[in-house]
This record gives structure tokens, C-alpha cells and sequence, in this order.
């Protein structure tokens, strides 16, 4: 994720301020505050269905389980635990304490950036690291049955949309899938991965690779997760600190014959022509690997909607743009980022690819101010026009205005022929 989130970090849960925090709820409570009221509807399994202060009496020992799953842990104790191994693990690297997380096997770490690159060295893990990051969540993503063609078709893509040369592009794709061919020759391979749709889609052509090859270490793990204790706006690893890291090592898991399997469809419903296959595996919720199926529904929302014809990241820029009309690009994408998107998923240079992109249109939902054209995108003030505002209340329909010629995986957006759109009331795709 950009620096330009930097102040998303990683809260290091301190265990006396809980214990004033817990403090703090119970008098509140005591003392009729409705926020008080709501944490513990929200939290408490005994509360659930109160309606109003009396017919519930906490104690302190209450207050500390509210606070500890408002913190995404199960109980008071958990929170303690929790906290105690972070502490340990900040001891442990700070004193040079070499603990043996994956010396004893030739290890690979694979994610799909570097931003856990050096914090892992750092939190003492010695294997080697491959970035292996094609972003499939933006541009076509077609069969790869025929590499060759496959990778030109992504370096193409990635040059266009990312300001790279075709030329370093492709090289940067041809060593990233010849270094993940030849990851068999490893002992063990450790995914590293969180619950978005930029990473989730990675995941799944990383296993569909070994599904398909079969040539696979024999070790495979999976570090897969949703949230982390402490994090109130959990986006990836990357907020995490080298000791978080360190504590998320005893969580990994087996990858079995099913996620593969899982990956393996996945890849094949992405890279098909119609949704439908993704709508499939979405409604299966995907037990194997439970983030899946809620980052594939993500995928899915990035389709025209019925409403206006915009994709939901589309949608989300020109809402904020209708609260504040005016606004820089970097305040715009952390904006999106923070507080609008449901599942955040994007890069900066990604993001400044989908302004770009809405800027092609002969009647654009918002421009840039003429003193700001020159500057870096992160520097570029943003208006609102009267085709965006006309776009937020549903009065025009984009496809019918712009120029875009877009994808969603294997999915072509242009307009003029039948399309697959997304209805939010009804939750669901149709073909218009």
C-alpha cells in the first residue's frame, strides 16, 4: 500500500491503558452514556438484546471482555496473551535473540508486493523473499494458457496504465512467474496474504500454479488474514509491525488439496468472459479460504452499475467529490482508502490510473485545475463538474458519455454492446 497511508500503523495495545479503557466503560455505563449502551449491544454476548441501562448490570470483569473483542479478541485473557507476545517478541529483537523461525527448512516467502520485505529480516526470518505482485484487479486478465501472449498482454496493460515501459514491464513479469515456476525447489514455501482483491486474486493464480503444475515444495503454507488485534482500520500486512509480523508466524497453516483446487477456479472464472463462474464460487462462500469469496464479490462491484454506469470505485471518488467539490488527489485516494471503501485494495498508482482513465471522456465527471495540471498526481487538485454531480444523483449514465474501454479480469467494458452490471439494491449481477 502507498506511503501516502503511512498513518495507518499498526496500534501497539498497551495493557494498562486497556485496563483504564475498561475502567473508563464501566463508568460510563454506570452513568447512562448511549455510546456505552451500544459498545455493549455490539460486544457482549449477555447484552445483545437489552434496550436500555437497567436490564443489565456490568462488572468490571465485563467491561474487560467488550474491550478486549472491540480489540478483535475473544476474551479478556486472550487480550493479555496477545500483548505479552508482542512484548516479548519487541524484547526479543531488540536483544538480537535469534529464534529459529525458518532456518530449520530452505525457505521461500511470497507476497505480492515487498512491504513486509524488510520487516521480516528484521523480525529475524532468514528465507529468501519473492515479490511476485501482477495486480489482476485492474486491466485484462486473459487465459494463461499461452505465456507468452499471457505476459505481453499484462506488460501492455501495466505499461499503459503504470507510466513503466513495455520493456521493463515484461522483464519485471518474466522473472517474478519464472522465480514462482522454480519455488518446487524449495523446502517449504510460506504465502503471505490478507483478505482484499488485489491480494486474494494473487492468491488464487499462485494456487492455481501449483494446482496446475503440480510441481509444488513439500511444504506449503498459507498466512491469511482479515484483522488484527489492535487495528481499527486493518488494510494489509504492510501496517504491521516486525514484532505483529513475528506473531502471525504460529498462525500459518498446511495449504491443502482444497484451496489449491479453490485457487485453481478461481483463476479459470477470472479469466472467463462472463461473471458468471465468480458468481458461483462467491455464493459457495468459499470455506476453504473465507476471504475469498467477500474479495471476489469486491472484484464484481467494479462492473457498470444499473444506476449510472460507474464502477464502485468510481462511485465512491465522486461521492467524496460531491461532499468536498474541490480536493487534492492524495486527500482523495486516502479519503477512499480510510473511511468510504469497504474493502480497501488499491495503490496509489493504481488509483491515479482510475482518475486518468475518467478523465477520457468528452464530458468529464471532474477536472483538474489548471495551476495543478503539471504536478505530480498526488499534487493535482480535483473539481467536481456538473456531470459529476449528475452522475451521483442518477441523472446520466457514464457508459453512455465516456470513452473508457475498460476491464474487470476477463470482462470487456464498452459501450454499444449487451453488458454485465451490478445492482446493489438487488445485491446481484444482471446482463443489460
Amino acid at each position: 500500500m502507498s506511503n501516502l497511508l503511512q498513518p495507518l500503523k499498526e496500534e501497539r495495545l498497551n495493557l494498562e491503558q486497556q485496563k483504564k479503557r475498561a475502567k473508563d466503560l464501566l463508568f460510563e455505563y454506570r452513568n447512562s452514556k448511549e455510546s456505552a449502551l451500544r459498545r455493549f449491544q455490539q460486544y457482549h454476548p449477555k447484552a445483545k438484546d437489552i434496550k436500555n441501562f437497567l436490564a443489565f448490570q456490568p462488572k468490571l470483569s465485563d467491561t474487560q471482555l467488550v474491550i478486549a473483542r472491540e480489540n478483535g479478541l475473544s476474551s479478556w485473557a486472550k487480550l493479555k496473551e496477545h500483548i505479552q507476545r508482542i512484548n516479548q517478541a519487541s524484547l526479543d529483537i531488540a536483544s538480537g535473540v535469534n529464534i529459529t523461525f525458518d532456518i530449520d527448512l530452505k525457505t521461500l516467502h511470497l507476497r505480492c508486493g515487498a512491504d513486509i520485505q524488510q520487516k521480516l529480516a528484521i523480525a529475524g526470518f532468514q528465507g529468501d523473499f519473492l515479490e511476485f505482485a501482477d495486480p489482476y484487479c485492474q486491466g485484462p486478465v486473459p487465459p494463461d494458457s499461452e505465456m507468452s501472449q499471457f505476459l505481453n498482454t499484462r506488460a501492455a496493460f501495466i505499461s499503459q496504465a503504470y507510466g513503466i515501459t513495455f520493456n521493463d514491464a515484461r522483464k519485471r513479469l518474466e522473472r517474478e512467474y519464472s522465480q514462482l515456476h522454480s519455488s518446487y525447489e524449495y523446502e517449504r514455501v510460506v504465502l503471505w496474504f490478507e483478505h482484499d482483491s488485489y491480494d486474494q486474486l494473487v492468491l488464487a493464480y499462485v494456487l492455481h500454479h501449483f494446482w496446475q503444475t503440480q510441481s509444488f515444495p513439500k511444504h506449503l503454507e498459507l498466512i491469511c488474514i482479515k484483522a488484527f488485534p489492535g487495528v481499527e482500520r486493518f488494510v494489509g500486512l504492510g501496517q504491521l509491525s516486525s514484532e505483529a509480523l513475528r506473531t502471525l508466524w504460529q498462525q500459518r497453516r498446511t495449504i491443502t488439496r482444497q484451496d489449491l483446487q479453490l485457487g485453481h477456479r478461481v483463476w479459470q472464472a477470472l479469466t472467463n468472459e462472463s461473471p458468471q463462474g465468480l458468481i458461483e464460487i462467491v455464493n459457495s462462500k468459499t470455506p476453504e479460504i473465507p476471504p475469498m469469496a467477500r474479495a471476489l464479490q469486491r472484484h464484481l462491484q467494479e462492473l457498470p452499475w444499473i444506476n449510472n454506469g460507474l464502477g464502485l470505485t468510481q462511485q465512491l471518488t465522486l461521492s467524496i467529490l460531491a461532499e468536498k467539490p474541490t480536493m487534492a488527489a492524495d486527500q482523495l485516494f486516502r479519503t477512499l482508502v480510510v473511511e468510504k471503501e469497504p474493502l480497501p485494495y488499491l495503490g496509489d498508482m493504481m488509483y491515479w490510473y482510475v482518475l486518468g482513465e475518467m478523465l477520457q471522456s468528452s464530458y468529464p465527471p471532474f477536472e483538474i485545475t489548471s495551476e495543478s495540471r503539471e504536478e505530480p498526481w498526488h499534487k493535482r487538485i480535483l473539481q467536481l463538474t456538473d456531470t459529476g454531480r449528475a452522475l451521483v444523483k442518477g441523472e446520466l449514465n457514464w457508459l453512455e458519455i465516456s470513452n473508457s474501454d475498460r476491464w474487470v479480469g476477463a470482462i470487456r467494458l464498452v459501450s454499444g454492446r449487451p453488458l454485465w452490471m451490478w445492482d446493489n439494491l438487488q445485491n446481484r449481477l444482471i446482463l443489460q
